[in-house]
């Protein structure tokens, strides 16, 4: 479990770092928004490939602001998720060393 939990803090890392590249491109004429393609593995998530997303015009960039800030607040509930769930699991295995003890 612990594996797909920390597989996930690396998915969620990489989508933030790409939104994060996204926006700070916003006002570059002709950027490619770029947007992580995640896909389950056994065990755990990752990001398979990065799908470039061309401008409707080369004097504007493909990015959107507020698309940009969902995919940040996701990533960031996805991480903070998975980062609990390895903490409980490190607990949870401390009192079972404790029980064996």
């Amino acid at each position: 479990m612990q594996i797909s939990s920390v597989s996930a803090l690396k998915a969620s890392s990489l989508r933030m770092d790409i939104s994060a590249h996204n926006v700070a491109n916003v006002n570059t004429p002709g950027f490619s928004q770029s947007r992580p393609i995640q896909t389950s593995q056994n065990p755990g998530v990752e990001i398979s490939a990065i799908q470039k997303i061309k401008p409707g015009s080369p004097d504007l960039s493909a990015t959107d602001l507020a698309e940009e800030r969902l995919e940040q607040i996701k990533s960031e509930k996805d991480f903070a998720a998975n980062a609990s769930v390895i903490k409980t699991q490190d607990k949870m295995l401390g009192e079972v060393v404790n029980l064996v003890v």
